[in-house]
């Protein structure tokens, strides 16, 4: 059975599989984000689009109305001076859109890591909006908690490229789960699409097994012809000095620190119930043949 399906964050990796997905199936699907020629381009293939702002309640509304389910995620803002801040008004945001809306059924973007009130660095965002969602009278959500993303190995095309290294404060030993973000909007697209959502449910999505960035780093030295690849595991400092460097603010590049810190103990970040619903097929070595290569030989050229 068609149905009304509205997906925010539409423009990002996960957002645009997920369209693409439930499209393909017959679904009618309203792509939300800011304007964008990616947003145009979910025009062409056939979704609704609503160009707007995720901090406008009024905006996302009338996104919401009238839907069957949504996908409900909050935007990155790696530049934010204050990035639990800026997490926190684009969630009440949404939490007041889903009221306003009468929406029944969502999918949630979380995060593995999000059962814990703190030391997860950008991950706390996500544990309050779990609850701000499960607050909502008369909604039914599932929280999607995937692992680290592999196409976070993608932050190290230009360290390869200038410095011969990949490299980050995570220790090369510290093993912890991965995840291809096309695995996650697989997982996303099945939930909106069934016919009832489990409410208040979590839903871990943890990839085919455990990897350490020594074993990843490995993966892709070989996927693009330098076998010899070596990982590097740098100080929290430099690390720090790093991200600012490229662009983070220093709030940002505090709670990377934090994250990093959680799964280099072997925390939450790094520990997930992995049985047969949250284990998905796609390996690091599949990443970085069909994705790392082609996106470093893109940026090489």
């Amino acid at each position: 059975m068609s149905k009304k399906i509205t997906v925010l964050g539409a423009t990002g990796h996960i957002g645009t599989a997920i369209v693409h997905t439930l499209l393909k199936q017959g679904h009618q699907v309203t792509a939300v984000a800011r304007p964008s020629a990616r947003l145009d381009a979910l025009a062409q293939a056939g979704a609704t689009t609503k160009a707007g702002d995720a901090h406008d309640a009024p905006f996302l509304t009338d996104a919401l109305r009238g839907a069957d389910a949504a996908f409900l995620m909050i935007p990155p803002n790696v530049t934010s001076p204050n990035v639990l801040g800026f997490m926190d008004q684009i969630g009440e945001a949404t939490a007041q859109a889903v009221r306003a809306s009468g929406l029944k059924n969502a999918v949630h973007l979380s995060s593995i890591g999000a059962d814990e009130a703190a030391g997860t660095g950008p991950v706390v965002g996500l544990h309050r909006q779990e609850a701000r969602l499960n607050a909502i009278e008369g909604l039914n959500v599932v929280h999607l908690r995937p692992a680290y993303f592999m196409e976070n190995l993608l932050a190290n095309v230009g360290m390869i490229q200038h410095m011969g290294i990949a490299g980050s404060a995570t220790k090369a030993d510290a093993a912890f789960p991965m995840v291809a973000t096309k695995d996650i909007a697989a997982k996303a697209a099945e939930l909106l699409a069934a016919d009832k959502l489990e409410n208040h449910a979590v839903q871990y999505i943890l990839g085919p097994r455990n990897y350490t960035l020594a074993e990843a780093t490995t993966a892709i030295g070989q996927a693009i012809g330098r076998p010899e690849l070596p990982y590097v595991a740098f100080s929290y400092e430099d690390a720090k000095k790093g991200m600012v460097g490229a662009g983070l603010s220093e709030n940002q590049a505090d709670l990377y620190d934090e994250m990093t810190r959680n799964i280099n103990e072997g925390k939450s970040m790094a520990n997930g119930p992995r049985d047969a619903a949250s284990t998905t097929p796609t390996t690091v070595e599949e990443f970085a043949q069909t994705v790392f290569a082609p996106a470093f030989k893109a940026a090489t050229a």
